[in-house]
């Protein structure tokens, strides 16, 4: 295993061979990152390059006050921002794709499985970008809420209640889509 800390101060220090190791590891959970905040497959793919490309370009920003990937996302969050503000009339386009399914599934548990997802991606997808973006970085980017905290410049305890908070109205969210399915 290797400190992606590490790394990075091996790219900021001229080693730029590195960052190939940094992006190999990290392009998925980024490129997943950009699906669930609402962007197209091509679109996200261009957006992970993009952010690498400013990883190499601020590399010597990089103080390791923080850990590599809570760096990364502040980028990431600042690249997809910028993409927006040049592209205000392009709409947000969704692509989120079901999960892929194990061939031990049956058809029934398949189609209640994709009915499952779709409910998710639609109640994710209905609450504010604000909260939908602490979820996605807590729940399946991983980070903690320390590095979150952090990433959005704002108080730990504030992050937990607005935590809270974007998970109530995911699940009030979710039991709405729910109940309207029945």
């Amino acid at each position: 295993m290797f400190d992606e800390k590490e790394l990075m101060f091996q790219v900021k220090a001229g080693q730029l061979n590195k960052l190939a190791t940094l992006f190999e590891n990290n392009k998925v959970q980024l490129f997943n990152y950009f699906i669930r905040t609402g962007n197209n497959r091509a679109l996200s793919e261009d957006l992970v390059q993009e952010t690498f490309m400013r990883v190499l370009a601020y590399r010597s920003s990089f103080s390791g006050s923080s850990t590599f990937k809570s760096w990364m996302y502040g980028i990431a969050r600042n690249t997809v921002a910028e993409h927006y503000r040049k592209n205000k009339n392009q709409a947000l386009n969704c692509d989120m794709d079901d999960e892929e399914l194990t061939n031990e599934q049956t058809l029934a548990e398949e189609f209640e499985t994709k009915q499952q997802n779709a409910i998710f991606n639609k109640s994710l997808a209905s609450i504010s970008a604000q909260d939908r973006e602490i979820i996605i970085l807590s729940r399946f980017q991983q980070l903690n809420y320390q590095e979150i905290s952090t990433l959005l410049d704002c108080n730990l305890n504030t992050l937990k209640s607005r935590m809270r908070n974007a998970v109530n109205k995911l699940q009030m969210s979710y039991q709405k889509l729910v109940g309207d399915n029945s």
